[in-house]
């Protein structure tokens, strides 16, 4: 009985996600008719457009640490990465507009790719260095014109829920921008939608989301090895103390 109500909770899920979203698209695409800078459209819209279908979904967001989002400057957030709807929670529950880093391959599906790449969020191929590289010198530039960005360190969903290596890339962001980093902890999204399943489980709608005290690091211009590992594992140490406490 269990697995019928997943399944159709998950249909249910689905049909909500894919109504509101194309909704949403429709409004931002006349919204923003002779806009030139549509990004913080798209944005605010998808973020009214997904506190709805949460609402609709019965998922509870509880978010605490606002307080530690500075106001007027952009910064970085980094996450721990449960979830295939960690990007959706984070649009519900980060007050401000922000571009995020996720497969290439995503931008290239037809409507999709295009609503991301008009949203400001950045594609990058893994499996090349030299376009990663670029990738994040394009994140950098996306924080100078006053744009926040997340990152999930982890590259890839937990299996298990624990927190797993954060890649080295992120340093390269935090240290060249000089930005504020906010150590943020996604807890609970695994038990809604765990990487090894493709079904939601409603008995797990409760989910916590927890911003901790912003970071300072040196603005450098050549990355140092030390520092960089230095960068990577406080940051680490800070998302982990949100996860486990």
């Amino acid at each position: 009985m269990k697995k019928i109500i997943r399944v159709l909770y998950t249909i249910y899920a689905w049909i909500i996600n894919v109504s509101l979203w194309s909704i949403g698209y429709l409004v931002s695409l006349i919204s923003t008719i002779g806009v030139a800078d549509k990004e913080n459209t798209y944005n605010a819209i998808e973020r009214k457009f997904t506190r709805i279908s949460f609402r609709l979904l019965g998922i509870n967001l509880d978010v605490k640490g606002l307080e530690n989002i500075p106001d007027s400057e952009p910064v970085i957030f980094v996450l721990n990465h449960q979830s295939f709807i960690d990007v959706k929670l984070s649009i519900a529950a980060i007050p401000r507009n922000f571009s995020f880093i996720s497969k290439d391959i995503l931008f290239k599906i037809p409507v999709l790719g295009k609503y991301m790449k008009t949203s400001g969020h950045i594609g990058i191929r893994r499996s090349d260095e030299r376009n990663a590289y670029g990738t994040l010198n394009e994140v950098i530039k996306k924080l100078d014109s006053g744009k926040s960005i997340i990152f999930f360190p982890e590259g890839t969903r937990s299996e298990n829920g624990e927190l797993g290596r954060f890649k080295r890339g992120i340093s390269m962001v935090i240290l060249k921008s000089g930005r504020k980093v906010i150590p943020t902890a996604i807890i609970g999204s695994r038990g809604y939608l765990p990487k090894s399943s493709i079904l939601s489980n409603p008995e797990h709608r409760d989910i916590g989301f927890r911003f901790g005290k912003p970071l300072e690091f040196p603005k450098v211009e050549n990355e140092d090895r030390a520092l960089s590992k230095d960068v990577v594992a406080r940051v680490r140490t800070e998302v982990s103390k949100l996860l486990y406490n």
